[in-house]
Parts: structure tokens; sequence; C-alpha cells
């Protein structure tokens, strides 16, 4: 059996990541509107990038460039949760490939910038439907914290785990999955 991992919001806490930006571009007064008003003009699909948004603020605004240090500077570690590498070191006689979707350099970025890249047999970053890849999904284990690609992942496999974590924003929707706090919970 392989493992394939999700990594925002089940590896690492996007959430806090993506405030911390906010609390950053509050420096700059640029408040949480001018950016939920510019998001959608810069990107018609869900593919987001962090630095995409952020070159634009510094030619729309004409920000000093050190703000683009200061964003390179949230890529780091401190955003994994605390039960991800126990889990990774637990299971590292496994196959465990990471498994996300979004813009690949944004995503590639993060993976980087968390230090996890060395526990993942594969990197899969893709912009289409995880539950629609060339994957085994009936022999191997999926791990998810997003309800909407949990029911999607039901749909093709009986091997799918939900991390519920209190801080995400997907926390209060359910997915009618196996589901766990903590990674640490999970048992295999």
């Amino acid at each position: 059996m392989k493992i394939y991992l999700d990594f925002d919001g089940t590896l690492f806490n996007t959430d806090k990541f993506y405030q911390d930006y906010l609390k950053l571009l509050q420096e700059y007064n640029i408040d949480e509107l001018t950016i939920n008003n510019i998001r959608p003009k810069l990107f018609k699909s869900s593919l987001f990038n962090l630095d995409i948004l952020t070159n634009y603020l510094v030619k729309e605004y004409n920000l000093d460039n050190n703000i683009l240090a200061r964003v390179n500077n949230l890529y780091n570690s401190s955003y994994v949760f605390k039960d991800v590498i126990p889990f990774l070191e637990k299971y590292n006689n496994l196959e465990i490939n990471l498994l996300t979707y979004g813009d690949y350099n944004y995503q590639l970025k993060k993976i980087e910038g968390s230090n996890l890249k060395k526990y993942f047999k594969n990197i899969i970053i893709t912009d289409k439907d995880k539950s629609k890849l060339n994957l085994d999904y009936q022999t191997n284990l999926f791990i998810d914290n997003n309800p909407s690609e949990i029911k999607k992942f039901l749909k093709v496999s009986n091997h799918v785990i939900r991390i519920r974590r209190e801080e995400d924003k997907y926390s209060k929707l359910d997915s009618n999955s196996r589901e766990y706090k903590s990674l640490l919970d999970v048992n295999l």
C-alpha cells in the first residue's frame, strides 16, 4: 500500500500562512478587502499564486521591493502541523507520496519551505481533479482535509481518511469518511 497525502490543510497550515501574509500586507496599508477584490481579477481559475499576487501589489501600489524578501521568509517549516513529522517518520517504511492541487510553482515553493520534501517518494502537483489521475485508487490510501476532495476520492477508493483539524477552514463541514483530528491518531 502506498500513501498519498494532501499538503494544504493536511500537512501545512495554509490558513495561518495566508493570515500571516495578510498581516504583513497591513504594514503596507493593504487590507484584506483590497486583496479579495484583486484576487478574482488576477486568478481566473482557482490556481492561486502568492508570488504573482505580491509582484502585482509591488507594481500596482508602488511598494518597496523589501516586501518580496519578507514574503519569501514566510515560506518556512513553522506552518507544518506538529503531528506531521512524527507521522512521516512512523510510516517511513511505506511509500509516502505527496498529492496536492494548485499552481505548480506556488505549491513547490511551499513544499520546499516546509522541509518535508525528503519524506516523499513522489511529489505530484496537479491542476486536475486529484481523484481522476493515473493512480491506483483501489489499493492505495488517500489522506486529505478537504471534504469535497474526500467525497471525490470516496467515489474511486475505499481507502480514504480525512484529517479534520479544528483550526482548518473546512472543519465544520462533514465528509462521510473515516476522520481523525491528528495524523498521530491514524493507525495503518
